[in-house]
Parts: structure tokens; C-alpha cells; sequence
């Protein structure tokens, strides 16, 4: 801060000693004269009312920029036509120089007094509507497969993934274009020569060689895109708060528990290569059930046929309608939540509860408030099993790989919890380990199925 001090100082100094050294006010004042002809200013009516009067048109513009760029964002990420549609008018609007912009506003408005409103608009609109496109278009493909799985609202998708990938992209659209509104509505102003505003002023100063009034009203300027950037980032920083904060639940309802779900004569093949032949197997809720197999034998696959998340050549899923909860291989967590809001989306239990719950994995409630992406491997593991077990609704629950990167204890007491937990429900869990099977006194089925032909594409 000391330095930024000195340094401004610095200038200040060298400014007005260039303007002593020229002593020709037409062409240079320093930094006193300006002060005097600012405060002058001030303290007429006119000035107040010029300032209200641009700030409201350039900062009217610049909103209705930001609210339209984020909307035409998300339905061109709804929409690929719109996004095909919207292409050639935003490249041509980010290209075309902003004074020719002006002109072309003169002939179209009857008025050149909403002239700063549509340029600023103009401007702010296709930076915004790039970035947050590009941020909605970048939405983690598995972590739309595990909102699926969860039963996540369609607003709950928008709200915990959609909002948070575009949000970065939307925030730097917005810092940028806070300074863009400014610059292109005042310059407007000034082309149009709208009267009541700063332009006017400028162009004013201009033609009666009034440098202090010039750089007195260039200073007006700064000071109030600067004052608004504060202002706004501040409400960024609210809204922020305020969109990634969890509430409780985002899931859908579910249905009740099956006595036992699994596959029907399944065929699975990727690329011609066949992962599981005619397999049918049962996940029954008397008991937990381990699948084991070398890996490439489709254990994995295995569990997305039953989630619904890869369909079969062949076969199918029984799950007798009931909602399943999963674990995948990654952990898949919402890395900007911490991992009690993580559980908290899909599980509408209390403060005590989630504390009791993250306790008996081995987490304290100081792990629980971290952000996901501060934990370890074997944290985060056990907050995604956690998820899954505890999540509402669920008739069933399958863990892939749930207790990997856990050392002895902490797998012997997350084993614990989720056979607790999941008593009375269908457990499928894919494992390597035989000793989770004897943690979870599970059944053990190994792939390849019974009656499962060999891994070579069937006949035609």
C-alpha cells in the first residue's frame, strides 16, 4: 500500500512539474489546476445532474448486456441451433469498431439520448455471451452422469453444475467488461454529442480549449468506473454466496426397496470387444454382494448397465423401479462445495446426524467443513461413499472400488458403516480385495457370468 502511495505520488509530482516547465495551460495543466476546476464542479447542480445521467444510461446498458449475454449463454447450451444461429451476429458485433457502431446508433435511435445505453449493450453482449457459453459447454461430463444417478432437479443440475462451471468464465466476462461499458458509452456520448451528459461535457471542453475542465471531467470519468467495479464485484461476490449455497436436497423423490435388483442375459461390447456375455446375476437385499474379476472383465460395466448409465446389445436392468445410489470408480465430488454439502445434496439429514455419520468413517467434523478439494485420496473416497449410503430415497446402493487408498482401520470402519447402513437394501459392491467381502460378510459372485460365452463379438 506504502508503495502504490509513493508511486502515485511519484507522478503527481512529475505531472505537475511538466506542466510548470511547459507554462502553457492550453496545452498541459498539472494536477492543482485540475483539482480546483473539479471541485468547482462539484459544487454546481449541473454537475451532479451530468453524472447521474450517464452513470444510469452506462450502467443500465451494461446490465441489460450481462442479463441478455447469460441468457442467449444458456439457451445456446440448451439449444445447439440457437448457438449455430448466434455465431455470425456475435463475431460480427465483436468485430465491427465501435465508432462505426456509434454512427450507425445516430441513424437507427430517434434519439441520441439512449445512445450510451445501446453501445454499452452492444459491447458488453458478446464478451459476456462467449465466455459463459464456454464455461456451460464445459460441464464435466461425469458429474452429469452422477446428477443423474442422485435424481438431481433440473434446477438443482443449473444451480450445484451448470452455475458453477460457467461462473469463472462469467466472472472474468464481467471484470472485462465493466471498464469496455465505460470507455464505448462515453465515447458515444461524445461522438453523439448527447446533451445532459459527460460527452457532452468533453466535446465542450474540447472546443473551448478548456484542458483543466477536459482532464477534470477525464478524471469524473475514472473515478466512477472505478467506484462501480467496486460496487459490482462486491455483488459478485454476494450473488456468488448467495448461488453456492446448499440448502438441503436437490433430489427427486424415489421409490421404495426391491427385494433384488441386477442384470437379465446382458451383452455389453466396446469397439467389438465383448465385456459381458449373456450375464445375469441377482444383488438380493438379504445380503451384501461382492463382484470380483480381473480388471477388464467388466465388473465396472457391469454397474452402469444397472444405473442406467450404458445400454446393453442384449439383455437388461431389473430394478424394480427403485432409485440406486452409486460410488463410482472416481470419486466425482462438486470440488467448490465442502464435503458435508456434498453429502447434503442428496441427503436431508441433520447437523448431528452428518457429524455422527463422517465420525464413524474416520472423518471429524473439521474434515466435513473442508472444501472437497482440500481432502486426500482417502478422504475424499469416504465422502463419496458416504453420499451413496446415505442418500434419500435409495432402494439400492453400488460401490465401485468404495474402500481403495484406505488403510486397514479406516477400511475396516467404513466397511462397518455401510453394512449398517445398508442393511435391508441390495448392496453391489465391485471390488479386488477378498478381504472386503469378508468386512461386509458379503456373498462373492466373479465374473465372467455363468453361461457367459468367450469375449469375441457375437455373429452378425
Amino acid at each position: 500500500m506504502a508503495a502504490t502511495v509513493l508511486a502515485a505520488a511519484f507522478w503527481l509530482m512529475a505531472w505537475q512539474l511538466a506542466a510548470v516547465a511547459i507554462g502553457q495551460k492550453l496545452f498541459l495543466v498539472g494536477p492543482v489546476e485540475v483539482c480546483r476546476t473539479l471541485v468547482r464542479l462539484m459544487g454546481t447542480g449541473q454537475f451532479w445532474a451530468t453524472v447521474s445521467f450517464s452513470t444510469g444510461r452506462i450502467v443500465g446498458g451494461f446490465a441489460l448486456g450481462l442479463a441478455a449475454g447469460t441468457a442467449l449463454a444458456g439457451l445456446a447450451a440448451a439449444v445447439p441451433f440457437v448457438a449455430v444461429l448466434l455465431r455470425v451476429p456475435m463475431v460480427t458485433v465483436r468485430s465491427i469498431p465501435v465508432a462505426s457502431f456509434i454512427v450507425l446508433a445516430l441513424v437507427w435511435l430517434r434519439s441520441a439520448g439512449n445512445l450510451a445505453v445501446f453501445i454499452s449493450f452492444l459491447i458488453v453482449l458478446p464478451v459476456v455471451y462467449t465466455n459463459v457459453l464456454k464455461g456451460l459447454s464445459g460441464v464435466d461430463g461425469q458429474l452429469l452422469e452422477m446428477a443423474r444417478v442422485f435424481r438431481f432437479t433440473r434446477w438443482g443440475k443449473v444451480k450445484n453444475l451448470y452455475i458453477p462451471a460457467a461462473w469463472p468464465y462469467f466472472d472474468a466476462a464481467a471484470r472485462v467488461s465493466v471498464g469496455l461499458c465505460w470507455k464505448s458509452g462515453v465515447a458515444a456520448e461524445v461522438i453523439g454529442i448527447t446533451a445532459g451528459s459527460i460527452g457532452e461535457q468533453l466535446y465542450d471542453a474540447k472546443l473551448l480549449f478548456d484542458t483543466a475542465g477536459l482532464l477534470a471531467w477525464t478524471a469524473v470519468i475514472v473515478a466512477l468506473s472505478l467506484v462501480f467495479e467496486k460496487v459490482f464485484l462486491r455483488f459478485l461476490a454476494a450473488l456468488r454466496k448467495v448461488l453456492f449455497r446448499v440448502t438441503g436436497p436437490v433430489t427427486a423423490p424415489a421409490g421404495g426397496v426391491p427385494e433384488a435388483v441386477g442384470l437379465s442375459e446382458v451383452t455389453m461390447a466396446y469397439g467389438g470387444q465383448v465385456v459381458l456375455a449373456r450375464c445375469t446375476v441377482r444383488f438380493p437385499k438379504a445380503r451384501p454382494t461382492c463382484v470380483m474379476a480381473p480388471s477388464g472383465r467388466g465388473k465396472t460395466t457391469l454397474l452402469r448397465v444397472l444405473l442406467g448409465l450404458a445400454q446393453p446389445q442384449a439383455g437388461r436392468a431389473d430394478t424394480g423401479g427403485a432409485a440406486i445410489a452409486a460410488a463410482f470408480q472416481e470419486d466425482r465430488l462438486l470440488d467448490w462445495l465442502s464435503a458435508r454439502d456434498n453429502v447434503r445434496l442428496v441427503c436431508g439429514a441433520g447437523q448431528e446426524a452428518l457429524n455422527a455419520a463422517f465420525e464413524a468413517v474416520g472423518l471429524t467434523a473439521a474434515d466435513a467443513d473442508k472444501r472437497a478439494d482440500e481432502l486426500s485420496g482417502g478422504q475424499r473416497r469416504r465422502v463419496a461413499v458416504l453420499r451413496a449410503v446415505l442418500a434419500d430415497g435409495a432402494g439400492a446402493v453400488v460401490l465401485d472400488e468404495p474402500f481403495k487408498g484406505l488403510d486397514d482401520a479406516a477400511r475396516a470402519r467404513t466397511a462397518a458403516f455401510v453394512k449398517a447402513r445398508c442393511a435391508g437394501r441390495p448392496l453391489a459392491v465391485v471390488t479386488h480385495e477378498e478381504q472386503d467381502a469378508a468386512l461386509l460378510d458379503a456373498q462373492v459372485v466373479r465374473l465372467p457370468c455363468p453361461g457367459g460365452a468367450d469375449p469375441k463379438v457375437p455373429p452378425a
